[in-house]
């Protein structure tokens, strides 16, 4: 879809993207990392194409709808505010489209990452088992349109690089090391150059990355586990013990009519502490776990 897009982009207002392409050279390994195979002026182009329509479609709609339904004046106030708004609504859609590729390539790497160890237990035992290396990422690239285990995309382009462009084994892998999203999937594959050209043992190699990559999810996950004890802790006392005791404090205050608090009598002080305070801290608090949560 971005690429048809993409292309479609360039061919009304790529003369726009050209003067762009020197200033985001980081682009192309973006795109490249994300497995979006466009050009970086057409994606310049989708870019610039995204915003204009933002721009135009926000412009429009806050026109009309300070004109007809807030019967505001069209001149000067509707235009400017609408103005403002197509504006800010062209930056917000350049940089969310700018932003796009690295998203989605870090949406790749945490895919690779999360499965590179069975995928290289399976691969250690296609090796072992007497498969050359284009066989085994034959087998790899037919799981990977399966949607099953795989390297996200990376076997289906070696193979390609192989069969189609007729590139040695060598070549294609630190092909995909160079454009690979994930480091350690580069390493892995440079790691494969070095063990072709010594003669060593491809099988041995896969199995030893394969062993040590759980080790270190496995100390990972212990560190997560570590970390959720002392966020529970931290629940416990900031979100139930705390609001507790100062709720039982303002209901004594209250009881005893006491003063008010910062201009605020203490039965609005529940009430803010039991529905907006609370509430609010317990979403903030899911939204944290949820960011530090390892996915899998």
């Amino acid at each position: 879809m971005i690429e048809r897009i993409s292309h479609f982009s360039y061919g009304v207002i790529g003369w726009l993207a050209e003067g762009l392409v020197n200033h985001m050279k980081d682009l192309k390994g973006s795109l490249e990392k994300a497995g979006i195979r466009v050009a970086p002026q057409a994606y310049i182009s989708f870019m610039l194409f995204t915003g204009i329509i933002v721009l135009i479609s926000g412009f429009t709609v806050t026109v009309v709808f300070l004109s007809l339904i807030l019967r505001l004046p069209l001149l000067p106030v509707g235009l400017i505010i609408g103005g403002c708004v197509g504006v800010f609504g062209f930056g917000m859609a350049f940089i969310l489209t700018y932003m796009l590729p690295s998203m989605v390539a870090g949406r790749r790497r945490s895919e690779v990452e999360v499965n590179l160890p069975f995928t290289l237990s399976f691969m250690s035992i296609l090796s072992s088992a007497g498969l050359p290396p284009n066989r085994i990422f034959k087998a790899l690239a037919l799981l990977e349109e399966r949607g099953q285990v795989g390297l996200a995309g990376e076997a289906k382009n070696i193979l390609r690089d192989m069969e189609i462009f007729g590139i040695d084994l060598s070549t294609a892998l630190k092909e995909a090391a160079r454009r690979s999203p994930s480091k350690i999937l580069a390493g892995v594959f440079e790691g494969m150059v070095s063990v072709i050209h010594a003669g060593g043992d491809l099988g041995k190699f896969f199995e030893e990355e394969a062993r040590s990559l759980m080790r270190a999810r496995r100390a990972m996950l212990k560190e997560f586990v570590d970390t959720l004890l002392m966020l529970a802790e931290v629940y416990m006392s900031l979100f139930i013990a705390f609001p507790l005791i100062l709720l039982l404090l303002l209901a004594v205050m209250s009881f005893m009519g006491g003063g008010v608090i910062l201009g605020l009598p203490p039965e609005t002080f529940i009430t803010l502490i039991v529905y907006v305070v609370v509430p609010v801290f317990g979403v903030l608090y899911l939204v944290m776990l949820n960011l530090i949560t390892p996915r899998e």
